[in-house]
């Protein structure tokens, strides 16, 4: 028994040790990112990559964890030819944007950000777009400082749930440091992974054949991987526990009806808490509604923006 134990622990160990060191002698370099836009100071010595389209009132669309710019393609193009200028960009650490130098991963650090953005392209009455993670950050740049935000959009938005739902299992171990580095070192094990969240998160349906490519791409950036990792550790401590009654401006709440990856309770706790708070939720609405639904998600924030 003994023999047998030592030679299954000698198996895992060269499991997890030989295909890193296959791939570091015949590498498979990861998809590149899509060409960056215009990069705009938030902060001194930090720029983000922004991506601009369209002209008319202001729409700052704030990707979730991971994420970059590119995710909102679809709907930045719907709101472009609804008459809005978008602005998307790659939070910090994220896509083409710069290393964050202090390692505050927290949605306040964020929030910090998104206004750091507003100001520094003197942004006024804008609403502002939150997908999944993106959403506390809205919340929290909102209650910071609404000068510049005429209104919230929150899709499919991460923050606290009555019901303490978590996230799922296979997203929760990919958020290790280890298991992210050695994913990375593997890449048909990472690909494969992203593969499995990336379902869960379409809720099965069928997705755009760019949209792994893009995730492999951002995975493929060690900074971005850091990031990921820093944040949902943050998440895990509570960093979700945000506070929609700081909120003055009204907010709108979307939410796919399938959503696998954020439970509709949680858009539910942040309607029941804010002051001036809508929900609307997607038929057969799956977590990626800036992608699945991109129309639909445009006709809402249309009708939000021109019915206020």
């Amino acid at each position: 028994m003994r023999r047998f134990a030592t030679a299954l622990a000698l198996l895992l160990v060269l499991a997890i040790a030989l295909p890193p060191l296959y791939f570091r002698v015949f590498p498979v370099a990861p998809p590149p990112l899509p060409a960056p836009g215009r990069f705009v100071d938030v902060r001194s010595g930090v720029r983000v990559n922004t991506i601009i389209k369209g002209d008319g009132p202001v729409v700052v669309l704030v990707h979730g964890l991971p994420g970059s710019a590119y995710d909102w393609s679809l709907a930045s193009d719907a709101l472009a030819t609804r008459g809005f200028r978008i602005y998307a960009y790659d939070r910090v650490s994220y896509g083409h944007s710069d290393p964050r130098p202090d390692e505050n991963f927290s949605v306040a650090a964020n929030a910090i950000d998104l206004l750091g953005l507003l100001e520094s392209e003197d942004l006024r009455d804008a609403t502002v777009v939150g997908h999944s993670y993106g959403g506390p950050i809205a919340i929290e740049a909102a209650g910071r400082d609404a000068s510049r935000i005429a209104r919230l959009v929150l899709v499919g938005s991460g923050g606290p749930a009555e019901d303490g739902a978590s996230p799922p299992h296979q997203v929760e171990l990919f958020t290790s440091a280890p298991v992210l580095e050695w994913l990375a070192a593997v890449p048909p094990a990472g690909d494969a992974v992203l593969e499995s969240i990336s379902a869960r998160a379409f809720s099965d349906t069928p997705e755009p054949s760019w949209w792994l490519p893009l995730l492999a791409a951002n995975f493929g950036i060690p900074k971005t991987r850091h990031a990921f990792e820093r944040e949902n550790t943050r998440v895990a401590e509570g960093d979700m526990s945000i506070d929609p009654l700081t909120v003055s401006v009204p907010i709108l709440l979307v939410h796919g009806e399938d959503d696998r990856m954020v439970p509709r309770a949680v858009s539910q706790w942040i309607e029941s808490h804010a002051r001036h708070a809508k929900l609307v939720v997607i038929e057969n609405g799956s977590h990626m509604l800036p992608i699945t639904h991109a129309d639909v998600l445009a006709d809402q924030i249309t009708s939000f923006i021109r019915g206020s």
